[in-house]
C-alpha cells in the first residue's frame, strides 16, 4: 500500500495579508506562498541558522537586504525574479501593489 497522504493547505492571516503553508517536512523546510497587500511590509528579519529561497509569482516588491540594518541595499523586484537568502542576512520585502512569493526557508542540520 501506498504511504502518500493528502494534506491541506494552512492560511494563516497576518496584518500585511496571508502566508499558505503549502508543505511542512519536519526539519527540511516549510513551503509557503506569502499574499503581501499593496502598501504593506513584513518586519526586517534575520534567520541567523536557516537560509531560504523567495521567488516573486506576481506583483512588484522592494527587496531590502544586507548584512546589518544600516548596510541593506534597495533592489526592485520582478515576477520570475528568485533571491537566495543565506544565513545571517537582514531583509525585508515591501509590496508596491498586490504580490504573491513563494517562500521556502530551509533549516539548517542538527549540530
Amino acid at each position: 500500500m501506498d504511504d502518500t497522504e493528502l494534506g491541506e493547505v494552512r492560511t494563516i492571516q497576518q496584518p500585511w495579508g496571508k502566508e499558505e503553508i503549502f508543505a511542512n517536512v519536519e526539519g527540511q523546510f516549510v513551503g509557503k506562498v506569502l499574499h503581501l497587500r499593496a502598501g504593506q511590509r513584513l518586519a526586517l528579519q534575520m534567520h541567523t541558522a536557516a537560509e531560504e529561497v523567495v521567488s516573486l509569482m506576481s506583483g512588484a516588491v522592494l527587496l531590502e537586504i544586507g548584512d546589518d540594518a544600516d548596510s541593506l541595499r534597495r533592489t526592485d523586484m520582478s515576477p520570475g525574479q528568485t533571491i537566495h537568502i543565506h544565513p545571517g542576512t537582514m531583509l525585508r520585502l515591501s509590496a508596491a501593489v498586490d504580490s504573491m512569493l513563494l517562500e521556502v526557508p530551509h533549516s539548517a542540520p542538527p549540530q
